[in-house]
């Protein structure tokens, strides 16, 4: 027997589904609105902050292109304070890093009417010399420091004003969990989780950004609740990138002026900016590749009709750029080769660039290692020539040393004995004023220990990262102030 339904009832069926859906949707609108409402009246215990500081240490991320060994990436621990001040639109931020091998950089950073200063207080990478900014970054820190707190990171969420078109509410009554779903726009979706009881922030989720937030610990200091654990996942990973723990939130009248002072002792610098590369012969057929800012120093050899590069580079744009110096230099000669000192990201991260013009890759057995590993040249890895150096080997004049520090589990430089020049990566933190920082690692010591218990003979060291013309007279004093 065939149905055949009549047009009415195909009609009435419509119109129930219709009147289904609008009821599903509007239970589904009051729900969130409902829930929106109640989440309103639970912060307004939360303090109305304009004035504030915020004392928190934190370990960093596991990060295998910057580990001591690529096998066993260990966390950095850093401690961080801040003020802010929401009316004015200031704030200040003095944060220390300890980094393996005893590198400790203690960084101070403000902002106010008159712009925004960069300076580290150990001296270590800029020495004296403080960075200026422009006055358009408290919006980007203000953001970040409100994700530290659970009251501030709900806010967006608490002020939209569209809730029935944009936030879609789920409920997990296992879990007695319920999540908002807050469409910001096509690109921007946000997760918030609470617990239902006590109401508590969960986690924040912002997908398209793969950054995750998930706060923990709750405990109420002078009359302020707030969570003292924050787990941050970042890039999709399944551990965190930083365990944050806050040690106080204090609410502050104003931010003392004299934070917004710079040492008599700091002066300019030369913009950030200034990165065009040039090209300077310092022996002969010895050449140093820089900029103004002496962001990165490389060293090229030239030998008949060949030409060597040492030095790695910080990204492929940086090695693009060298290469095309080089070659607009030398059209008729070729770049064959290219060393690292050790595999951390500074040196390898252009390598491919490198890679895919046929030039080999020079380094020790340890980086090589490591360079294969590294999932960025996964897919190429194949196409890359590699030569492995020995400690104590020599090359066309060039001796390369090979030693075990605490930077990395191997690290070389090389050392033109012709020339009387040295270049290394990392061993050395001494800035391009020739500040004697107040700290150096451990591995700095190593370093010196070893070339002078070689009786190398220089008159001057390229680093490969801000000082390119580092005298005997600088590395002996650095070495007696500490």
């Amino acid at each position: 027997m065939t149905l055949n339904p009549t047009r009415n009832s195909l009609t009435s069926t419509f119109v129930s589904l219709i009147l289904l859906s609008t009821i599903i949707f509007n239970a589904q609108a009051e729900d969130v609105e409902g829930f929106i409402i109640k989440l309103k009246t639970h912060y307004q215990k939360a303090p109305k902050l304009e004035v504030f500081g915020l004392n928190y240490h934190y370990l960093g991320r596991e990060d295998p292109e910057e580990a001591w060994d690529y096998q066993s990436p260990e966390r950095y621990m850093a401690l961080r304070l801040v003020e802010i001040d929401l009316v004015k639109k200031h704030f200040i931020e003095n944060d220390v890093h300890h980094f393996s091998g005893g590198l400790t950089a203690n960084r101070v950073q403000y902002h106010n009417d008159d712009g925004n200063v960069f300076y580290d207080k150990n001296g270590l990478s800029l020495g004296k010399r403080i960075i200026t900014q422009g006055l358009d970054t408290f919006e980007q820190f203000r953001d970040q420091n409100f994700m530290n707190l659970d009251f501030m990171a709900v806010k967006p969420l608490l002020e939209e004003l569209d809730v029935g078109a944009t936030i879609t509410l789920q409920r997990d009554k296992t879990s007695d969990k319920t999540t908002l779903t807050h469409q910001v726009s096509e690109s921007n979706t946000v997760d918030y989780v609470f617990n239902n009881n006590p109401l508590q922030l969960v986690s924040v989720d912002k997908k398209e950004q793969h950054e995750l937030n998930v706060y923990n610990d709750y405990q109420t200091t002078n009359g302020i609740t707030f969570a003292r654990s924050i787990l941050k996942y970042r890039g999709g990973i399944k551990k965190p990138s930083f365990v944050h723990r806050i040690n106080q939130l204090h609410i502050l009248d104003k931010i003392d002026p004299v934070r917004f002072q710079v040492p008599k002792e700091f002066g300019l610098i030369i913009p950030e900016s200034d990165r065009t590369l040039f090209s300077t012969e310092v022996a002969p057929d010895l050449y140093l590749v820089s900029s103004a800012s002496n962001s990165n120093n490389l060293l090229f050899k030239v030998n008949g009709d060949k030409i060597r590069v040492f030095g790695g580079t910080a990204n492929p744009q940086l090695a693009e750029e060298t290469i095309q110096l080089i070659l607009t230099q030398f059209p008729k000669k070729k770049i064959t080769s290219v060393y690292v000192t050790h595999p951390h990201r500074h040196q390898i991260a252009g390598l491919k660039t490198f890679v895919d013009q046929g030039i080999e890759v020079i380094a020790d057995e340890y980086s090589i290692a490591a360079i294969k590993a590294n999932p960025s040249f996964a897919d190429d890895i194949d196409k890359f020539k590699f030569r492995t150096i020995k400690h104590e080997q020599v090359i066309d004049g060039a001796h390369f040393y090979v030693l075990e520090n605490m930077h990395a589990k191997r690290q070389s430089f090389v050392h033109f004995e012709d020339s009387d020049i040295i270049f290394q990566s990392h061993f050395l933190y001494i800035a391009f004023d020739n500040t004697i920082a107040k700290v150096i690692p451990n591995f700095t010591k190593t370093f010196i220990d070893f070339v002078r218990s070689k009786q190398l003979k220089f008159n001057r060291i390229v680093s490969n990262r801000s000082n390119n013309n580092i005298s005997v007279e600088v590395l002996d004093k650095t070495y007696e102030a500490h």
